[in-house]
């Protein structure tokens, strides 16, 4: 009851912070960073992003005195936004739809943006807001693979029939550009790329952040623990205590090039201060208590060869059959992620803004974990947040092939056309393992090609601990190998409209946006097998002592229900307008 008086006075009052600040990794602050990275402007720019206040007024002089004409305009209005008032006052509304289904969404929220320059080596941003809306985040009307950026949890607090939900997102920096820590509770999105980086992709729910990052002229290194919300294999029974620690170190031998490499844990259920060292090896420092976490590793590299072009690529690596690869066995276990893009931006402020092109991998069981033999428990060692993938927003066992054209006919009016096309299989199907196919139909598993579908079967041993008994694919890698493939294609056409309140230093932002989205074999997605009662009884015993006939039956029962399901034609529009307003 207090928690829906405490939320009834923040809208009353309307102190609601919510839009685009420094703290929040959609400003469009953001967007344009990336243009002028692309120029060849900024060069130096950490890629954890978001960014403090003292960094990015950094980026701004700079773009200021060395961008043309175009570019100092723009510059001059994110100064003004971000630094000449503390707060600014306004306004949105945002309705979204899909057709065929007629699932409308809309959301309304008075708004107060906050950026303050405290001292000279003090900040501070802070979005705090109450949302009136119809739909929970998971709700949202969106495409395949795409997620809401709403930061909202499930609470029972209504107006008429309608959701009341706070939200809170803020942060604080310490130092100069060169040297700082940050700490906040805000989206991340870390890697060279824009949009869902496949190390923290911004599609990820908030997070605690404690950022910390050295930045001079020719390397870059940055740190940040992520406080993160675990579920179990199920996406249920949240429950806080486990974290992401990440760091990365990025070497600039000339302006035009760059390369670097990225370590990661992911664990849970303690509070390890070991995973704080600066410049250690995650894995070497979780073989000293006998590898019980999750750690990744990756490299990267970014090329600009003449002005106006970049390349990047990112591999990043969860698990590989080391012996195998290095004696140059044709089956291997390899389970990474990698991004690799090319783009062009005009060099010159131009009505033809940008072309990119990108492609994103992930190999099966890639960002996967098993934890408990029970599924009930919470997972702390997969690369999920809050029920979602903290890292790309494909599951495994997907790949996609994006391109991206910006036209910008007015200053501040851009068009944008986008093409993305994914693949994407359920990893099980094709499985021949009898004793991981016995497995499934004893007992519950997760079974539905997600984050949450690991390799793994497990028992409970006779101390009560988890134990485990076979791993699917040990030795190979069926990337896209199997007989039902979801193909989707997601084309886009929007246009945006920004334009600055010179008085004030705010702005009013429109967008209109359409997606046709054509989805081949929709129900991929589901559990392909599932505990059958009947089998329970499989659990303790043989493959021999059960029949292989047995097992092969109930999978090509299961199989063939969940084909029935999965395969089929889905075509649809979606159409989004939103609207906001800050004086």
């Amino acid at each position: 009851m207090k928690k829906k008086y405490f939320c009834l006075f923040f809208v009353l009052i309307s102190i609601c912070i919510f839009g685009q600040t420094a703290v929040d990794v959609f400003d469009p602050f953001y967007k344009d960073l990336k243009t002028w990275e692309n120029m060849g402007i900024i060069n130096d720019a950490p890629m954890l992003r978001p960014l403090p206040l003292q960094e990015i007024e950094r980026i701004l002089n700079i773009v200021k005195e060395e961008g043309d004409e175009g570019q100092q305009k723009i510059a001059q209005n994110h100064y003004n936004r971000l630094f000449l008032r503390v707060f600014h006052f306004g306004g949105k509304t945002e309705l979204n739809l899909k057709s065929p289904e007629k699932n409308l969404e809309y959301i309304f929220a008075p708004l107060i943006e906050m950026n303050y320059k405290i001292a000279k080596y003090f900040t501070a941003s802070a979005t705090v807001s109450a949302y009136l809306t119809n739909k929970m985040p998971d709700q949202s009307p969106l495409p395949r693979f795409q997620y809401s950026k709403h930061d909202l949890a499930q609470d029972s607090v209504y107006l008429g029939s309608m959701y009341l939900l706070p939200v809170f997102n803020s942060g604080i920096a310490i130092g100069s550009p060169e040297y700082y820590l940050t700490i906040g509770i805000a989206r991340t999105n870390y890697g060279p790329f824009p949009n869902n980086n496949i190390l923290v992709g911004s599609q990820a729910m908030h997070q605690g952040q404690f950022n910390f990052v050295v930045n001079k002229p020719k390397w870059t290194y940055c740190q940040s623990l992520l406080a993160l919300t675990a579920t179990n294999d199920k996406r249920e029974n949240r429950g806080p205590n486990k974290f992401l620690t990440i760091h990365s170190f990025d070497y600039r031998p000339l302006p035009w090039l760059s390369f670097g490499l990225v370590d990661s844990i992911v664990y849970g259920n303690r509070f390890d201060p070991i995973y704080l060292i600066p410049f250690s090896a995650y894995f070497i420092s979780e073989g000293l208590f006998g590898f019980p976490d999750n750690s990744l590793i990756g490299g990267m590299f970014t090329i600009k060869p003449i002005k106006g072009m970049r390349l990047d690529g990112l591999l990043y690596t969860d698990d590989i059959g080391f012996n195998e690869i290095v004696k140059f066995k044709k089956d291997a276990k390899c389970r990474m992620s990698g991004q690799f893009g090319i783009s062009y931006t005009m060099p010159k402020t131009h009505w033809f803004k940008l072309v990119d092109f990108n492609y994103t991998f992930v190999l099966p069981y890639t960002y996967t974990h098993v934890e408990s033999y029970n599924i009930e428990a919470k997972n702390y060692q997969n690369y999920t947040h809050n029920g979602r993938s903290l890292g790309s927003n494909l599951p495994h066992n997907s790949d996609r092939f994006y391109i991206e054209t910006e036209f910008v006919p007015l200053q501040g009016l851009s068009v944008f056309l986008k093409n993305a096309f994914i693949r994407h299989a359920n990893v099980n199907e094709g499985l021949d393992d009898l004793l991981i196919l016995r497995d499934y139909f004893a007992k519950e598993y997760t079974t539905d090609g997600s984050v949450f579908n690991h390799a793994t079967i497990t028992r409970k041993n006779s101390v009560g601990e988890t134990s485990n008994i076979d791993h699917a694919y040990l030795y190979s890698t069926p990337f896209l190998k199997q007989e039902t493939i979801e193909y989707i294609n997601q084309l886009e056409l929007g246009v945006n409209l920004n334009m600055p309140i010179l008085k004030s230093g705010g702005s009013m932002q429109f967008e209109i946006k359409y997606l046709f989205e054509a989805d081949i074999n929709p129900g991929a997605n589901q559990n392909m097998y599932k505990k059958n009662q009947a089998c329970e009884a499989w659990i303790n015993k043989s493959v021999d002592s059960i029949g292989a006939e047995k097992i092969i039956a109930e999978r090509n029962r299961q199989l063939s229900e969940w084909k029935k399901l999965a395969r089929g034609k889905q075509f649809n529009h979606y159409f989004s307008i939103s609207a906001k307003v800050s004086y």
